[in-house]
C-alpha cells in the first residue's frame, strides 16, 4: 500500500513574499501606506476563500484588490492586476524545496501538492520547482478552498486507501487543523520562530 506526503503551496513549497510585496507597492503608487495596503488585501482574500460561492482564484485576486481599494480609499487602474498577476506567477520556490522533494521521492512516498490555487497559475510556479508530483489538486478542482473539511475529503477520496499521509504545512488554521481532522499525520514548518525544530523543508525529511 502507498505512502503519501501532501504539501501545501504557497508559504510551504514557494515563497509568497514577492507576491504581497507588490500588492503593498498599489500603496505607495497611490500614498497610502504599503503595509495597510497589503495586510487589506491579504484579509479580503481569506474571506473570499470562506465565501459560499466558490470562485476561481484569479476573479478572487480582482475581486479582493478591489474590496481592498474600496476599504483603504484608492480607485484601481486596470494595470494594477497586471502587475500582481505577473508578481504572483514569478514566485519561486523556496532555495530547499527541490532538495527536500526529492529525498521524500527516495523514501519511497508519494508527493501530492494541494493548493487554494487555480491550476494556470500553480502551472506557471511549478516550473521552477523541478518536480513531478503524483498528484495536483488544486481549489478549482474542488470548488472550494482550504480550510474547507471539502477539500481533505476529495483529496482522500483521490488518493483512496494509504498506509501513510503526513500533511507538511505551514498554516494551523487552512492545513494543519483540517489535516489532523481528517486523521493524517503532520509536520507544521516554522520559518517565523529562531532556533525552531523544523525550520525548513528540508527538517521534515528526517521526521518521515
Amino acid at each position: 500500500m502507498k505512502k503519501v506526503v501532501s504539501f501545501a503551496g504557497f508559504d510551504t513549497l514557494f515563497d509568497t513574499e514577492i507576491f504581497y510585496r507588490a500588492v503593498g507597492r498599489l500603496g505607495k503608487r497611490y500614498n497610502y501606506d504599503e503595509n495597510l495596503v497589503r495586510s487589506t488585501y491579504m484579509e479580503k482574500e481569506a474571506a473570499l476563500m470562506q465565501a459560499d460561492e466558490f470562485v476561481k482564484y484569479s476573479k478572487l485576486m480582482e475581486e479582493a484588490l478591489n474590496q481592498t481599494a474600496e476599504e483603504v480609499g484608492f480607485k484601481v487602474d486596470p494595470s494594477d492586476f497586471s502587475d500582481i498577476l505577473i508578481a504572483h506567477t514569478a514566485m519561486k520556490p523556496f532555495p530547499d524545496a527541490p532538495t527536500a522533494l526529492y529525498q521524500i521521492k527516495e523514501k519511497g512516498y508519494e508527493t501530492v501538492l494541494m493548493t487554494n490555487h487555480s491550476r494556470d497559475l500553480i502551472q506557471s510556479n511549478m516550473i521552477n520547482l523541478d518536480h513531478e508530483f503524483d498528484m495536483v489538486i488544486t481549489a478549482e478542482d474542488v470548488q472550494a478552498y482550504k480550510p474547507s473539511q471539502r477539500f481533505f475529503d476529495y483529496v482522500q477520496d483521490q488518493l483512496g486507501d494509504v498506509e501513510e499521509h503526513v500533511h507538511i504545512a505551514v498554516d494551523t488554521d487552512k492545513d494543519i487543523k483540517p489535516a489532523k481532522n481528517a486523521g493524517w499525520k503532520v509536520i507544521q514548518i516554522d520559518r517565523q520562530t529562531e532556533d525552531a525544530p523544523i525550520a525548513s523543508l528540508m527538517d521534515t525529511v528526517d521526521k518521515l
